[in-house]
Parts: structure tokens; C-alpha cells; sequence
């Protein structure tokens, strides 16, 4: 095994067309964790002359002069391959440990499981155990199936799959979260595809979420992936006159169909269980009524505050191979109300089905699916899995220790000891 060093453009060209290929693997992506302060190199795994592997690797100093390296969603290698996987490691730990790093950070997309909404295994690895103990026997210290956020990328994500046609993916939606999305558009939810790189715009709401991520990290994310067309901003907007027109639509229609059950109510020809059955729809009709007449107002004085337009939340999105990733969206929570997430998943599936992508990964999800309530991790799940996403569940994290010593620093300093 040869370790040797490789250029932006020769990594590149062999990451991307890798089986376990990311954006998180791509000189995009190591040029703006630049903008983290994270320091980064490119090398590569040849055995007879042939290059076999690559990975990217983003490292730091972290106690006196000693260094942890962390490759970003794990190295671009054949894990089923025993041999290699015990060269790479060796080779590492030679190279590595001269250059007084404490330890090797991977967190590979191996697919343990895919899961449905309610967590039950659709699909199960045959491969998974192997490549376990494969990893455990090269010295990996496995972190565990969490089910949470312990780990530096998430082991849940969701995936809308697109390749069947949209009527099968709409079809496949759940019927309340059809009705929440029809009466997010009716309240002029709008989600406008940004052109301009508005990046000081996108941090207002991003900051909103993540605190830790300064605005210069965004600007260097999206400086990078758009060089390559592979970034897409969105902004959330209230239509404001669309949605003044539509409650006052709606409550002028509900303001006749509650006259007519008033007036049949006062029939007296009309008796017994339909007489009942007038008077509950009478009551359900009342309650909408009222429902329409709060929004009505509402609109009304929101309207007058913003005409035109609010903008309540916003996105971005990272294009990559065939696939498309939903990084972050964020809103003000004063307008969570109007459910903008579901309008955005929606949106975004009928933009990506159009170009021909074949997946759309919503990112994170909780491990926890049989628990009524997550907490702040609600929405998480029950907003992403109702669009019958898939839950891939990823092998996790591993660390390689090279200085156990230092390494026991490192777990000090991060508080995981």
C-alpha cells in the first residue's frame, strides 16, 4: 500500500464517481470548512500502481501541537474488502503518527438498514456485520447506534425517493399533510428560488438555527458550490395579497353555506336525526366561520404591516451526482403557523423530480420512532417522514486511536468522557 498525496482536480475525479461518493467528500467542500477553521489535505490509496481509494481529510490542532484528522463521511475505499481495509489503516497510522496526530475520525454512509416511518426494517444489509467487524478489527472504536445527534453528522436521514412519477409520489403523501399543504398555499405560502446569492439574507434565518456557523462560512459554501451549479438558495414568502384575498374567498363561501344550515335549522318540517345531523354540520360551520373571520383580521393587519410579500424563512439545498440534499431550512417562529416546511418538502420534490434527479435526502431524523413526543426533535420526524420518505440508517461513527493518551484529552475536552 502507497499513501500519496493527490490534487484538488485528482481527488475530484475519483470521489465523485465512487460508490459512496458525497458532497462532503468534494474540494467544494474542504475549500469552505476552510471558513471553520479547519485545515485540510487530499491523499490517495495505491496498490499495483492503481489508485484504489481517496479521501478527503479536514484536521486541527486540539492540545499543544497534537492533531485529529476526520474524514467526512468516511473514506472513499471498498469496506468489504478486508485486505484493503487493513493496508489503508496501517498506512495511516504510519503516516499519521509522525505528524503527532492522536486519532482518525470516519463516519462511512454504510447502510445498515432502511426503515419506514414507524421504524420497521424494509431492508437489512448483508454486508453491514462484516464491514463491522472488519472495522473493530483494524482497532475502530465503534461510538454505537444512537439514535440522536451524538455524532458530527447524523446517522438517520430521510429520502424521498423520485424516480416514480409525481402523480405515485403525491399519492403516496399522507392526507393530512396534503390538507396542511393546500392550506399553507391558500395562506400564500410561496417558495421563491433565489438567483441573485443573496447570502446575507440566508444567514438572517440560518442564524437563526445554528448560531455556532458564521455568515463567512455560507458565503464560502455557496462561492464554492456554485462554481458548479450545485447550490440552490430559497427564501419562504407570505404572499400577503394572496392570502387577504383567499381567507376573505373563504369566509365569504362559509358565510353562505352557514346562512343556509341557520335557515334549516329554523325549518321546523325537518325533524329527528337529520335535524341533528343540520345542527352539528351548524356548529362545525360556526367554528370555521370564526376560524376564517381570526385569519381575516389577521391577514388584514399583516398585510398593512408587509405589502406584498413577508419573507419567513429560508433554504439550501446541495446538488450532487443524482442526487439533491436538504441542508438547512430555517423560520421566524412567530409564522410557524403557516407550516412553511411542508410547502418547501413539496416544492422542492416537484423541482428535483422535473430535473431529473433521482432522490431528495431532508437530512436528519430521530431514531426514536415509536415515541409519541421527541421534544424540539417533533417536527424532524413527524413533518419529513409523512411524504413517505425512507429512513436510511447509516454503521455510524468510528475513531481510530493512534496516541490513547492524547485521545483521552481530546474526550476530555470535548466533554464525551
Amino acid at each position: 500500500m502507497k499513501i500519496v498525496a493527490l490534487s484538488k482536480d485528482e481527488f475530484d475525479e475519483f470521489a465523485y464517481r465512487h460508490k459512496y461518493s458525497t458532497y462532503y467528500q468534494t474540494s467544494a467542500y474542504a475549500e469552505t470548512s476552510r471558513y471553520d477553521g479547519l485545515n485540510t489535505f487530499y491523499i490517495g490509496f495505491v496498490e499495483n500502481g492503481t489508485l484504489v481509494g481517496v479521501t478527503l481529510f479536514l484536521h486541527k490542532t486540539f492540545y499543544l501541537y497534537y492533531k485529529y484528522a476526520y474524514a467526512p463521511r468516511g473514506f472513499l475505499i471498498d469496506y468489504t474488502n478486508t485486505k484493503l481495509v487493513r493496508n489503508v489503516t496501517r498506512g495511516l497510522i504510519d503516516l499519521l503518527k509522525k505528524q503527532h496526530y492522536a486519532f482518525i475520525k470516519i463516519d462511512p454512509p454504510v447502510i445498515c438498514s432502511e426503515r419506514d416511518r414507524h421504524g420497521n426494517i424494509i431492508y437489512f444489509s448483508n454486508t453491514v456485520n462484516g464491514i463491522l467487524d472488519t472495522l473493530k478489527k483494524n482497532n475502530y472504536v465503534h461510538q454505537g447506534f444512537n439514535k440522536y445527534f451524538e455524532n458530527y453528522k447524523p446517522r438517520l436521514v430521510a429520502f424521498v425517493n423520485l424516480q416514480n412519477s409525481i402523480k405515485t409520489i403525491y399519492s403516496k403523501i399522507d392526507y393530512q399533510t396534503k390538507e396542511i399543504i393546500d392550506k399553507a398555499v391558500e395562506a400564500g405560502v410561496e417558495i421563491y428560488l433565489d438567483t441573485s446569492g443573496n447570502v446575507d439574507e440566508l444567514y438572517r434565518f440560518t442564524s437563526l438555527k445554528n448560531k455556532r456557523r458564521k455568515k463567512k462560512y455560507y458565503q464560502g459554501l455557496y462561492n464554492n458550490f456554485s462554481k458548479n451549479n450545485a447550490i440552490d438558495i430559497f427564501f419562504i414568502n407570505v404572499n400577503t395579497n394572496k392570502y387577504i384575498t383567499n381567507m376573505k374567498r373563504l369566509y365569504d363561501k362559509e358565510a353562505v353555506a352557514n346562512e343556509e344550515l341557520a335557515s334549516a335549522v329554523q325549518d321546523f318540517s325537518i325533524t329527528g336525526k337529520e335535524k341533528q345531523d343540520i345542527i352539528s354540520r351548524k356548529m362545525e360551520s360556526d367554528k370555521v366561520l370564526n376560524y376564517y373571520k381570526t385569519e381575516l383580521v389577521y391577514s388584514t393587519n399583516l398585510s398593512k404591516e408587509h405589502p406584498d410579500y413577508l419573507t419567513i424563512g429560508a433554504a439550501f439545498t446541495i446538488k450532487h451526482n443524482n442526487g439533491v440534499e436538504l441542508i438547512i431550512d430555517s423560520y421566524i417562529d412567530e409564522y410557524k403557523k403557516f407550516n412553511p416546511r411542508y410547502v418547501l418538502i413539496w416544492e422542492l420534490i416537484k423541482k428535483y423530480k422535473s430535473e431529473g434527479f433521482m432522490y431528495l435526502n431532508l437530512n436528519a431524523v430521530v431514531g426514536d420512532f415509536n415515541k409519541e413526543d421527541l421534544g424540539k426533535y417533533n417536527d424532524l420526524n413527524n413533518i419529513k417522514l409523512t411524504f413517505n420518505a425512507t429512513v436510511m440508517e447509516y454503521i455510524g461513527e468510528f475513531d481510530l486511536v493512534i496516541n490513547p493518551h492524547i485521545y483521552e484529552k481530546f474526550l476530555e475536552k470535548s466533554g464525551r468522557k
